[in-house]
């Protein structure tokens, strides 16, 4: 049997994959940083039966032309790669890897809350620049202390959209600095007994919350979801984030909020269109934290997925279905 691996994994994990299979051909993002075509995926993957990708797409064109494959591991926990409807009509199984990512995410969801509250990245823009007269060390005047005086996180109240497994992480990572904790979401019925977690209603995580951050997935339901009313409740020292999908906020109602100080700041790690546009109006704002969508950007993760994969890849070869199946 032969496995055509597009995905990023450890030394160990490839000889344990070497286990179940008699050869293993390499391509793609893992081996080349470069994305494979439909029709590349085809070319380089002939005559495979196991295929372990990460971002090549997997539809009614690869299924087609791969007649021998058997199943399908994918590294990524958000699989907007893989045609379900093709998958289900071909009957071949392709697994995903939730939670790969849930801590590297969940660290810098914290982070950006921190940078946010307390105006670093913008002091660090100041005096790499060398704008001097904007962040005085000096104790006389409009120093940097009193323009520059931001808000703890500990003792503030941080709400959720969507309580999943990075949510979850972040609670964690929270426990320390002794944080409200607030969520919504419609999915969980159950909320931790011990009250660390208290679910709420739309308004109330909105009205209540001194930090709002972003954990649901994108869906026709959700695309967005945090627009102009859900602002118009935020706290004038509010702040929100954003690390899972840009879609999920309304971008020219956050302009709008934004540019009105409306409230105080957002931090976004991912928008609507990436890599973002040259000429965005966020560009114009002081009171905006962006980075490039490096949520996931963890060396630390290659280790983690190919955990996940391995488990999968086991348990088909035991029973004929994944563990983690899309």
């Amino acid at each position: 049997m032969k496995a055509f691996v597009s995905a990023q994994m450890t030394e160990e994990g490839l000889k344990k994959l070497a286990e179940y299979v008699d050869e293993i051909k390499f391509g793609g993002w893992g081996a080349t940083g470069k994305k494979l075509t439909p029709e590349e995926l085809v070319q380089e993957a002939a005559g495979c039966e196991i295929l372990v990708i990460c971002y090549e797409e997997i539809n009614d064109y690869v299924l087609d032309h791969l007649p021998n494959l058997k199943f399908v591991a994918c590294s990524r926990s958000g699989v907007e790669n893989v045609d379900r409807d093709a998958v289900h009509r071909h009957n071949v199984p392709v697994s995903y890897s939730p939670g790969r990512n849930a801590n590297a995410v969940a660290e810098l969801a914290v982070g950006l809350m921190l940078c946010a509250l307390r105006h670093i990245p913008k002091t660090f823009h100041f005096i790499k620049s060398r704008q001097w007269d904007r962040v005085p060390w000096d104790i006389a005047g409009n120093t940097s202390f009193k323009t520059f005086n931001g808000f703890e996180l500990s003792g503030k109240t941080v709400g959720f959209v969507g309580y999943g497994a990075i949510a979850r992480r972040v609670t964690k990572l929270l426990s320390g600095f002794d944080v409200k904790v607030i969520a919504y979401d419609p999915y969980v019925k159950d909320w931790p007994a011990d009250g660390s977690v208290r679910g709420v209603g739309w308004e109330e995580l909105f009205s209540t919350a001194d930090v709002i951050s972003i954990h649901c997935k994108l869906t026709e339901q959700t695309r967005g979801i945090v627009n102009a009313d859900a602002m118009r409740l935020m706290k004038p020292t509010a702040v929100l984030v954003n690390t899972a999908r840009g879609a999920l906020v309304n971008e020219d109602d956050l302009y709008e909020a934004l540019r009105s100080r409306q409230f105080a700041c957002a931090a976004l790690d991912v928008q609507v269109h990436e890599p973002m546009e040259r000429d965005s109006k966020f560009l114009e704002l002081d009171n905006i934290i962006l980075t490039p969508h490096i949520g996931g950007a963890s060396k630390d993760i290659i280790a983690q997925q190919t955990r996940i994969l391995l488990e999968d890849i086991a348990a088909f070869f035991e029973t004929g279905r994944p563990l983690h199946e899309v």
